[in-house]
């Protein structure tokens, strides 16, 4: 028997549909015939798809990964989706963890720490439903169209038949595309209270995709801004990251004051920019070329560059310059929740300022480069072009002899002389002369 007929047949004329139908989504489903090579793809994602199809289960590649390949960009990560249960996926791969409660999902982990996450389909409830326990809601199991309409837009909702070489679109994301268009799935005025995060990402794509939003979602955009006030304070730093590391910051940023989510996102921050009248995220759009350039920025040394123009001031006029950023820095990144590493390295980066400027001049100073912070702090020294050339090179000379010396310090040489085996000691027999 052929496992792979237990899979639902699908047509243009009548998307299968298990929730109910949103009545704000205009569905018309479209099978394109669009082949990727099989080079562009990640294959570690093509044997979960293959697997899971082998076993009955229909599966397909989603999300950013087939948005990224449609418009030329190369995927950071690849999405998988099926109609294969949490408790199944578990039980078909030795390398998967489910985690979440909220949405059940499954992560499989691949060597050199990546993860291809694997969801279940999802469907909007019906009344018939029982709804009594906590997160049911976030795990109600249909069919691929009832997971696209659920996805946030358009261009995002796309699925790729690994087999058939097809793209499946059921809310028009292959002509947004086309058009260059970030659109919600449904009317903004209901999709983005449900989930006010998507205002951040809806710029996010936009700014690195080349991307226009659609006027009526760009206008719900200001309106529900101040329900970001209300978001889970880790996805919104788990998104304010993604926008640093993205080579794109600097349009983010000015895309996200404009539309005054920054004032819900980091209001004294906000506050104090409008204070030192700073307009402009030049630092930043320097630290998006090097990021670009594939510079390997950590997250200290972004968020350093990021904080910088609020601090600039007291960073260099400060009379007691430790004391003046560590009362400033803490309120300045509230409401959310910095680890105490990254902000402990962007304070010390930030007072250290002043005497790395002078170059390596004296033992004291000569100390620094043993700091575990030397490295953020001379990036952030160089980025803001406060020092000369020959002082930052001599800085970075300093530094690489104190890594050459740490590599040193230490390693003896293994000896090549084997020791003698142990002998065991036999006690010597006793003769009895008595007879």
């Amino acid at each position: 028997m052929n496992q792979t007929s237990k899979l639902p047949k699908e047509t243009a004329e009548q998307p299968l549909l298990m929730g109910p139908r949103p009545p704000d989504v205009h569905i018309s489903f479209v099978r394109k015939q669009h082949q990727f090579p099989e080079s562009s793809l990640d294959l570690d994602a093509l044997k979960v798809v293959r697997r899971l199809r082998r076993f009955g289960h229909e599966t397909y590649l989603v999300g950013g990964c087939i948005r990224d390949l449609l418009l030329g960009a190369v995927p950071k990560d690849f999405d998988v989706v099926t109609s294969a249960k949490p408790a199944e996926i578990k039980a078909l791969f030795r390398n998967c963890r489910l985690i979440g409660r909220r949405f059940r999902l499954a992560h499989l982990h691949f060597k050199e720490h990546k993860i291809i996450e694997v969801a279940t389909f999802r469907r909007e409830p019906l009344d018939s439903d029982d709804l009594s326990s906590r997160h049911a809601a976030g795990n109600l199991f249909g069919t691929a169209a009832d997971d696209a309409v659920r996805r946030d837009f358009t261009v995002n909702a796309l699925m790729y038949d690994v087999e058939k070489g097809e793209i499946l679109d059921w809310v028009g994301g292959l002509a947004d595309i086309d058009d260059g268009i970030i659109r919600a799935i449904g009317h903004p005025e209901r999709r983005l209270p449900e989930d006010p995060v998507r205002i951040i990402r809806a710029i996010k794509f936009a700014a690195k995709l080349n991307l226009n939003i659609d006027p009526v979602l760009a206008e719900e955009m200001c309106q529900s801004a101040p329900l970001m006030a209300e978001c889970s304070k880790a996805r919104l730093l788990e998104e304010l990251f993604k926008i640093l590391r993205s080579g794109f910051a600097a349009t983010c940023m000015r895309q996200l004051q404009s539309t005054g989510a920054m004032k819900y996102l980091l209001p004294d921050f906000q506050a104090s920019l409008e204070q030192v009248s700073y307009t402009s995220w030049t630092l930043l759009e320097k630290a998006d070329a090097l990021v670009r350039d594939g510079f390997n920025a950590s997250d200290a040394f972004l968020l350093a560059v990021f904080l910088y123009p609020a601090l600039e001031e007291l960073i260099w006029e400060a009379n007691d310059v430790a004391k003046a950023v560590s009362a400033a820095l803490k309120p300045i990144a509230q409401p959310l929740q910095f680890t105490k590493k990254n902000m402990a390295t962007v304070r010390n980066a930030y007072i250290s300022q002043r005497r790395m400027v002078k170059g390596p001049r004296n033992k004291r100073t000569r100390r620094l480069v043993e700091r575990d912070f030397i490295g953020e702090a001379l990036d952030l020294l160089e980025i803001t072009e406060r020092a000369p050339t020959s002082i930052i090179e001599s800085w970075r000379k300093l530094l690489m002899r104190q890594i050459n010396q740490r590599k040193n310090v230490g390693v003896r040489p293994r000896s090549r002389r084997r020791r003698p085996p142990v002998r065991k000691t036999r006690t010597p027999r006793t003769v009895d002369n008595s007879q």
